[in-house]
């Protein structure tokens, strides 16, 4: 009997629909959503902002998504030589895309103040600026290329569309009805196929920095971004690339408690994220446990942190709101020194490897179950004894018991989103049927899945919140799957149906 396998049926046909879309239409070579995140982020060199009359510009609120048709952004707040101002902002890969869309003759678009766009124009001559170039001579107009922190090509690569806001959140899209029309297996077919195409997405962007870093690099820097998802995962990636995983390795003890042993590791981490410096109280204002932990953290910064002064990252890219105390990043860095820690002197990608290969001789004798994939998911787990166990914040109140820094569901998600496709992608070069056949199992096996407010959107958009079609949800595939549908159909249209092709991709392949 074959083993199973992970599939690319589905990424054929959705390469065939992207080639049909640039057959017809040129179109922008990045999608507009990318510069909706850069804008909501603020990915800028904000201190350096003119509009493209030249005038000094200051962004103080960049206003909020909209989920509706009209501007991108409603009620931003921007200063214009000096000048306040509220209202809309729209954005456009071109400049010239808004007469294109006749914004000029909408209303929904009155109380725009600024027009966002990555370039001015299609063409390489630029047209020379000018007032009335909307016929809206009180909007003013901002190319971003200029003030990106990062080339388009590495600022593509980083976001994560999955923790951006959704669009047209109240709404069923057009797919409902065909997905619903379709047998049951053919819709599970259809979840398993996007499935197996999301982990073979995610093999592409890790598979550049495995040749260029290693294995052990590359699943370090994922750990952590995983860590630090959704909202600190671009400085958690950030503070593995400008810390080492080989530099953590060295700082680490011969001896002491796993407490003592990790200290030094999460000095050099918080002070290099800045966060040490910057978020940390003064002495006179920390005692007991937190004045000798805090104390000894400087101490150990102050000692060994030379090599990585001029790495130090501006403590505010990490962000805190809207966020459970239990994720605040503090905990995650403590996380993954006790993750590097734990699995020398082998290192953690030889760890989990070696682990695998164990777990896939136990399947072949005994077989694989749910148990199994739990086991394996656990190899991420962590319970340990640490200040940060009993202490959201540093100077914090003492939590009444230790909290773990790493718990089941964010283990599996490591194991599913991180480990699986690293693991893939060393299962082909070294030709082991037998480890894709086993990594594809913890993938397809029913389990329960976390869920989160992306999911549960889905669930609603797509899937019509109806029991029949939510029962195929069994597995890690099947919900990859359907969140693999949004990414390939519904981000690229901005939630368009009028122009998506899934629905007649559900007709056409699979019903």
């Amino acid at each position: 009997m074959t083993p199973a396998v992970f599939t690319d049926v589905y990424r054929k046909f959705t390469d065939l629909v992207q080639r049909s879309l640039v057959e017809e239409d040129e179109g922008p070579q990045i999608p507009e959503k990318v510069i909706r995140c850069v804008w909501n982020d603020q990915f800028l060199e904000t201190d350096a902002l003119k509009t493209t009359l030249g005038k000094k510009i200051e962004v103080v609120f960049p206003g909020h998504w909209n989920f509706g048709s009209g501007p991108d952004f409603k009620n931003a707040v921007i200063v214009v030589d000096g000048e306040t101002l509220e209202g809309d902002v729209e954005l456009h890969v071109y400049g010239e895309d808004w007469k294109a869309h006749g914004h000029s003759d909408n209303n929904e678009y009155d109380n725009v103040v600024l027009h966002v766009f990555m370039w001015k124009s299609r063409r390489r001559q630029r047209q020379k600026p000018s007032p009335d170039n909307l016929s809206r001579p009180h909007i003013h107009e901002l190319e971003l290329k200029p003030y990106l922190k990062e080339g388009l090509l590495k600022l593509n690569e980083q976001l994560d569309f999955d923790s951006y806001p959704l669009l047209n959140q109240f709404n069923t899209g057009l797919c409902h009805g065909p997905l619903k029309r379709l047998p049951h297996a053919r819709f599970e077919e259809l979840l398993n196929t996007a499935g197996d195409a999301r982990v073979q997405v995610k093999m592409d962007r890790f598979h550049d920095r495995i040749i260029q870093n290693g294995y052990e690099q590359t699943f370090y820097e994922g750990i952590a971004e995983a860590l630090g998802y959704p909202a600190n995962k671009q400085p958690f990636r950030e503070l593995a690339q400008r810390v080492p995983v080989e530099d953590l390795v060295r700082l680490i003890p011969e001896t002491g408690t796993p407490a003592e042993r990790a200290q030094p590791l999460q000095a050099i981490l918080l002070g290099v994220s800045g966060l040490l410096d910057s978020r940390f109280p003064p002495s006179d204002e920390l005692a007991g446990e937190s004045l000798q932990y805090v104390g000894q953290l400087r101490a150990l910064w102050k000692q060994k942190g030379g090599p990585w002064r001029d790495r130090v990252m501006p403590a505010d890219d990490w962000k805190f709101g809207r966020m459970r105390p239990a994720n605040f990043p503090y905990r995650r860095i403590a996380a993954l020194s006790h993750l590097v820690l734990e699995h020398q002197p082998r290192g953690l990608f030889e760890d989990f490897i070696s682990f695998v290969d164990t777990m896939v001789s136990i399947c072949e004798a005994k077989g694989y179950n749910e148990r199994t994939g739990k086991k394996v998911a656990r190899f991420f787990y962590l319970e340990t004894d640490d200040y940060w166990t009993r202490h959201y914040t540093p100077g914090g109140k003492k939590l009444q018991g230790n909290q773990k820094l790493i718990g089941p569901d964010r283990a599996r998600e490591i194991y599913i989103n991180i480990a699986i496709p690293i693991c893939l992608i060393y299962a082909r070069a070294s030709r082991s049927q037998p480890l894709e056949a086993f990594l594809h199992r913890g993938f397809s096996t029913p389990s329960p899945h976390a869920d989160n407010q992306w999911l549960r959107f889905m669930k609603r958009y797509i899937l019509g919140d109806e029991e029949r079609l939510l029962s195929s949800l069994k597995s890690d595939r099947q919900t990859q799957g359907l969140m693999q549908v949004y990414q390939d159909f519904c981000t690229r249209n901005k939630n368009n149906c009028l122009r998506c092709r899934f629905p007649g991709v559900v007709d056409r392949y699979f019903s």
